[in-house]
């Protein structure tokens, strides 16, 4: 069984078994470039020489010290031979004729003692003798091919272990990456892989020094070794906006009690206003639901379709409210921890206070898409105007939620004349409209 090298003697690079593939074709004499870009394709490109060249360098280096730690010299010996240092031929190199006589001084002797002396200083080898030595180098190789491949196949299984979530890049990516990816606070894989999930396809723009193709190479090998890391990279990463179908996208960003949009978020039992302090007896309510969210999906599919004298709402006066109603929502589970329902005119008190300096987790770029996990509720603090209009929005929401006997009454009048009573700094009430 496989186990890890021991943490004080480990390299900060960890061996993995594509360095292991990597070196065995390179043993069994198969084409660098090829194995490179086979087995070390997220090392970085085939075609840099110099970095293929450190990295096997290092490979065979990390496989000797692990050798040495099991007590194995002879192995961490074996591991460092080159086996095309056995040649199927040893050739001695001989001068010309010409050079040799030049060299002795024989330029005035005839050809025939010329070439006497050049036998005596190089006698010819029988071809019978030379083919007995190729064969044997021939040999040779073999036997060290072969002991290779076995002595890689026993480090393989004491010196190697799969990528945990918890591990630095440097552990398993060419230093250069690894640095720019660590200088980015990316500095364990887990993190990595939740930063490429919530950027998205391109999310490697926002790493210096990391383009396309190294960004198309690391995520091949986060994907192979997804099983031991634990996470997966969602749908949205691999493939361009518009290839992807309506299943991918909306596996994007999944159902949680976070920062997500309303259609995702979930409520936990004790917040979603099934006991709320401001609910009206159930023999009153007139609105199919059970739970708060229930209460303002039926506000958003009714009075968010029609506005007065039941002409239609523009598409961005429909958005503009579910917007309201979804920021108030998520502030009360994920903020306030108060539900809705409970809500009275010092708690919208404080929400306004809130929405006018939201903290910088809740703040996102304007139009992030709904799909998108870098979706945020607000965009940054929000101005007096805005303020005022969520206040007016929401009004329409309590007002609607009281007519159709879901709380016993709005928390916003209490709230508006002790605004004024004290002269708030917020600007002048609009007027209050119903959305019935």
């Amino acid at each position: 069984m496989a186990r890890p090298l021991p943490a004080s003697t480990s390299p900060l690079r960890q061996l993995h078994g594509g360095h292991f593939a990597f070196m065995r074709a390179l043993i069994q004499g198969l084409e660098t470039r090829a194995s490179w870009d086979r087995y070390l394709r997220a090392e970085g490109e085939g075609s840099d020489r110099r970095q293929v060249r450190q990295t096997i360098d290092w490979i065979r280096q990390a496989f000797a010290a692990a050798a040495r730690r099991e007590q194995r010299p002879g192995t961490a010996r074996l591991i460092l031979l080159d086996p095309t240092r056995f040649d199927a031929r040893v050739r001695v190199e001989r001068p010309s004729l010409e050079d040799f006589a030049r060299a002795r001084g024989l330029e005035d002797f005839s050809e025939a003692e010329q070439v006497e002396a050049y036998e005596e200083a190089y006698p010819p080898t029988p071809s019978a003798s030379r083919g007995r030595g190729e064969r044997a180098q021939l040999s040779r190789r073999a036997r060290v091919i072969a002991r290779q491949l076995e002595a890689l196949r026993w480090l393989e299984a004491c010196a190697v272990r799969a990528p945990l979530a918890a591990d630095s890049p440097g552990a398993w990516l060419a230093p250069p990456m690894a640095r720019r990816l660590e200088r980015m606070g990316l500095d364990s894989l887990e993190r990595l892989v939740r930063h490429i999930n919530t950027q998205g396809a391109r999310w490697w723009r926002h790493v210096a020094g990391i383009g396309a193709g190294k960004a198309a190479r690391l995520q091949a090998w986060l994907q192979a070794h997804e099983a031991s890391i634990g996470l997966q990279l969602a749908p949205h990463v691999l493939a361009p906006r518009r290839q992807l179908d309506a299943g991918a996208i909306a596996q994007a960003v999944p159902a949680a009690t976070a920062l997500v949009p309303l259609d995702k978020l979930l409520v936990p039992s004790h917040l979603d206003g099934r006991d709320g302090r401001n609910r009206a007896p159930a023999s009153r309510c007139a609105l199919e639901a059970a739970t708060d969210l229930d209460a303002v999906r039926r506000w958003l599919n009714s009075g968010a379709r029609t506005g007065q004298a039941g002409r239609a709402l523009q598409p961005a006066t429909a958005r503009s409210y579910r917007k309201e109603a979804e920021r108030l929502l998520l502030w009360c589970v994920l903020e306030h921890q108060k539900p809705l329902s409970s809500l009275g005119a010092e708690d919208l008190d404080a929400y306004f206070r809130f929405l006018a300096a939201p903290p910088p987790h809740w703040c996102g770029p304007r139009h992030g898409q709904r799909w998108s996990p870098l979706w945020r509720p607000v965009e940054g603090p929000l101005c007096a105007a805005a303020i005022r209009q969520a206040r007016t929005i929401l009004q329409g929401l309590f007002l609607f939620l009281v007519e159709r006997g879901w709380l016993i009454e709005t928390p916003l009048p209490a709230l508006l004349r002790r605004q004024r009573g004290r002269r708030s700094a917020l600007p002048p009430d609009l007027p209050i409209v119903a959305l019935v």
